[in-house]
């Protein structure tokens, strides 16, 4: 019996299985170098930038928690020496000074539940302008909660909230 010919040898298969094996090793590295070239670094709002104009320079004022339910509204209140979080007219913490340390205001408030620090760091959130009025927009800031002094140095934050300027 005559010995049949194959269209391919066995070692043409290996070399096809390397060939295929780079190309989709290379497409795939393509690919990935396509996604991570793309991203671009993006920063947080603040307290100079163009968009945080018509809102105040500092905390100072009433800001609403942004949560819709009323029984759990929240209002962090800034004067110039005091500090407060109210709910419902109830005082949950109090302080006396805050200071800005970058783009965050950092502060540490007093629960006056149980006496024990919390530690807070405020940074401008989003601001949404109104489209009638060029003067007027809605000014929000992110307040992070902190258990520790520890845990406001390394960002790891506990809790936080997003607040509205309350209008006068």
């Amino acid at each position: 019996m005559k010995n049949q010919k194959y269209l391919y040898k066995g070692r043409d298969f290996i070399k096809l299985r390397k060939t295929v094996g780079k190309l989709l090793i290379a497409t795939l590295f393509s690919i990935a170098l396509l996604f991570f070239s793309s991203i671009h670094p993006v920063f947080a709002l603040d307290w100079s930038d163009n968009e945080w104009t018509n809102c105040p320079k500092t905390i100072e004022g009433t800001w609403v928690s942004e949560k819709t339910n009323p029984v759990n509204n929240k209002n962090l209140n800034v004067r110039r020496n005091t500090i407060s979080i109210t709910q419902k007219d109830n005082v949950l913490a109090s302080g006396t000074a805050f200071e800005k340390k970058g783009s965050f205001f950092e502060m540490v408030l007093q629960s006056i539940e149980n006496g024990k620090d919390t530690y807070f760091k405020i940074r401008p959130h989003l601001v949404q302008s109104n489209p009638g009025n060029n003067n007027k927009s809605d000014c929000w800031i992110k307040v992070f909660q902190f258990n520790s002094q520890a845990h406001a140095k390394f960002d790891k934050y506990s809790n936080w909230d997003i607040y509205q300027l309350k209008p006068d």
